[in-house]
């Protein structure tokens, strides 16, 4: 049952608002919300451990999407290329590409890999990349906090995946991000900075196709304009993205992580909560 929408007029009201969720959350709440003014400069709305270091779970896909769409600037058409899956590469979780007898496109890898969460398509496109590429291209847009170590689902499933090579630092988990990282992130989209404009718009179509809608915009009215990706471990659910209302100039960009907690899905329903109090606010 949806719980009822609240009403949120002002920013110390929503501040307070993710405050009581943080409180009530049993594991760790990081946020950001806030609207992009420059690559670095934000009008920030609310934060709360923005700048920590969490388990990124697929949230680490936004980083390869970035790299590939810079890679091809100036030749996007060359994304049209076939690109088969490696037999190594079909492993399941997330998306249907290691079931299909289909070869696609480097373009199809790229939009199965945010839209549905493709990890087959994602493992392809990090050959395809290389990590150190992809860390790269992190690294440039000030996403401090964000690392790719390892493919998809090679601790869940045998594969055949040697070491990647990425350093790793003692106690902490492969592959991370941060909210922070992720606003930065969207920043980039937002204020088209430095791809052309042909690479964002191409980079925009699977975010704004994204289908887990269980996150930030389950309660939201249909139609919405949310540009997003979502991510799921055990006890994680992560969700970070641009969220566009009539009558503001600026989208928001929101990241709200919640880990560790009992189930992922306790924490997908705070975040879905935190979405709809963020848009009654906007509203």
């Amino acid at each position: 049952m949806r719980p009822e929408s609240p009403t949120v007029e002002t920013r110390d009201e929503l501040t307070d608002y993710v405050a009581r969720y943080a409180d009530e959350t049993d594991g760790e709440l990081g946020v950001f919300l806030g609207f992009p003014r420059g690559p670095d400069e934000f009008d920030v709305v609310c934060t709360r451990n923005a700048r920590r270091a969490f388990r990124s779970a697929s949230i680490v896909k936004l980083p390869v999407l970035y790299a590939l769409y810079e890679q091809y600037d100036g030749r996007l058409d060359s994304l049209e290329t076939s690109c088969p899956l490696d037999r190594n590469n079909r492993v399941g979780g997330s998306g249907i590409l290691h079931l299909l007898d289909a070869t696609p496109t480097i373009e199809d890898l790229a939009r199965a890999m945010i839209a549905t969460s493709d990890n087959a398509a994602t493992n392809q496109l990090v050959d395809l990349l290389g990590m150190h590429t992809i860390n790269d291209a992190a690294t440039k847009l000030g996403m401090e906090r964000t690392r790719l170590a390892r493919k998809m689902m090679t601790t869940l499933e045998e594969t055949d995946f040697g070491a990647s090579g990425v350093p790793v630092p003692d106690g902490e988990p492969a592959n991370t991000t941060a909210p922070l990282d992720c606003a930065r992130y969207f920043a980039d989209i937002a204020r088209e900075a430095t791809l052309s404009a042909d690479a964002y718009e191409r980079m925009c179509i699977p975010l704004s196709a994204q289908k887990d809608t269980s996150m930030v915009p389950r309660y939201l009215p249909y139609g919405t304009e949310i540009a997003h990706k979502t991510g799921w471990l055990p006890t994680a659910a992560l969700d970070t993205g641009l969220l566009s209302v009539p009558d503001r100039e600026n989208p928001l960009i929101f990241a709200v992580f919640a880990d560790d907690v009992s189930h992922g899905a306790d924490g997908a329903d705070a975040i879905a909560e935190i979405g709809d109090a963020v848009f009654s606010w906007l509203k």
